[in-house]
This record gives structure tokens, sequence and C-alpha cells, in this order.
């Protein structure tokens, strides 16, 4: 799994030990080492493509808008999308910070999450 995030480097550093997103992995049954932290460092998009080639992507969840290339175009926030031509699953969400402290918004997660990794 590769989850996108757009942070600044102190804060993105912090990431993997963050509760939230540990709580979330274990629910999902995954561990941090399980995951590809990637931090979207220009206002521009990932490419999808180079997702998919550089680190074999094929299940992201972005917190955060404008992450990723085709996202902008194709996806609704907490709404899982096939892109099965490339192989790959994407889940939008906001941004990390507001999701950690924001329980109506875990809730608009987590039925996304189960969709996509547990149905």
């Amino acid at each position: 799994m590769v989850l996108l995030v757009r942070l600044p480097p102190d804060q993105f550093h912090k990431l993997h030990r963050n509760v939230f997103l540990n709580k979330m992995l274990q629910a999902l049954g995954l561990v941090m080492a399980d995951v590809v932290l990637v931090n979207v460092e220009s206002h521009l998009p990932v490419a999808l493509t180079s997702l998919r080639r550089e680190l074999a992507a094929t299940q992201v969840v972005a917190f955060g808008r404008n992450l990723l290339d085709v996202a902008v175009r194709n996806t609704q926030i907490y709404e899982p999308v096939q892109f099965t031509i490339q192989g790959l699953s994407y889940l939008a969400a906001a941004e990390i910070e507001m999701v950690e402290y924001d329980v109506s918004l875990k809730k608009r997660l987590w039925p996304g999450l189960q969709r996509m990794f547990l149905g």
C-alpha cells in the first residue's frame, strides 16, 4: 500500500509514529512496514504511471487534495476507484491532520477503506 500526503518535512518524518495512522493500518490487518509513505512535496500531483513503475503500487490512499494526476477528474472523496488498466485501486481522503482529529471524517473514511481492503 502507498500512502500519499503533502506535509512539511518535519511532520512527514514523524508520520510513521502517528497513532491514528497506525490504528487504521492495524484495523486493516497491516503494519507500517507494509506501507510506503510518499510525501508529495511539489504543488503538482504525482503521476499514476510513476507510482506503478517505481513502487509497484496496487493500492493507494491519498490524504489530501491534488496528490495523484488521474484522481483530479475521476474520483470522489472516500469512494474507492479501480483503475483497471493500471491495476491499481485508489481512495482519496481529507488531509491526515484533519481526519486524525475529526470523528465524522474517520466515519466517512472507514467504509471506503473496508471496500478497498477488506471487501
